[in-house]
């Protein structure tokens, strides 16, 4: 089916944000081939785009004919598929498409991110656990939320002695530690991190770590995080 009536397609909150720079290239590719045969924008029978929401703001600035289907059932689903095996979806992608959903989880994830100013991975550490695949995330699993994140995120900013105090590999080994240390031993490390360079990765962090407060410790008195 064509048409130019664009009044008839609608967005999704939970498609992905448009990228403009992807539109502009499709538009060059239509002024020259026209719409691309056997790549129709798909929609539900509402008209909500599920898929080739670029296409259609290129066709639609061109003003020249949109070539669509319309499909059956779970149109989120079938959204989510479509894009991320045509053009990979990134976890931000995902996210934000199952917060628009009001899956609490994901909801407070962006809300935690943004309090505190953090990568997304460093959130996603600190909120969900380090452990977290994003194989789970993708999948938009129900994730239990740590009780401490807020507790260990105001730690790692208090942490501004260091450059890198918001870097994932640092916060993600905070994060495996926190809870082993008492409140004493939390304040030697803080007070303590000037010594320690970036390092490459969150292992040699734990390491580094316990070599700061074990530091003139005797037997009983030492804390073993690495093992």
């Amino acid at each position: 089916m064509k048409t130019r009536n664009y009044s008839k397609f609608l967005f999704s909150k939970q498609n992905r944000e448009i990228n403009l720079k992807t539109v502009a290239s499709i538009k060059e590719s239509m002024k020259e081939f026209g719409f691309i045969p056997g790549r129709p924008v798909l929609i539900n029978k509402e008209g909500v785009i599920i898929d080739g929401q670029h296409r259609f703001l290129a066709a639609r600035d061109l003003n020249i004919d949109v070539e669509f289907e319309i499909i059956e059932g779970d149109s989120i689903k079938k959204m989510i598929k479509l894009n991320s095996t045509q053009s990979n979806w990134t976890l931000n992608d995902y996210i934000n498409s199952y917060a628009s959903q009001n899956v609490d989880c994901y909801r407070k994830l962006l809300k935690f991110q943004e309090k505190y100013d953090l990568s997304l991975s460093a959130s996603i550490s600190l909120l969900f656990g380090a452990g977290i695949k994003s194989s789970v995330i993708k999948k938009g699993e129900i994730i239990k939320i740590k009780e401490n994140a807020e507790n260990i995120a105001e730690f790692v900013l208090n942490c501004n002695t260091i450059s890198y105090n918001k870097d994932h590999k640092f916060i993600r080994a905070v994060s495996s530690v926190y809870e082993k240390l008492t409140k004493s031993q939390l304040n030697r490390l803080k007070a303590n991190l000037i010594i320690i360079p970036k390092l490459s990765n969150s292992t040699d962090f734990i390491i580094a770590f316990e070599n700061v407060i074990n530091k003139g410790k005797r037997g009983d008195y030492k804390v073993y995080l690495s093992k």
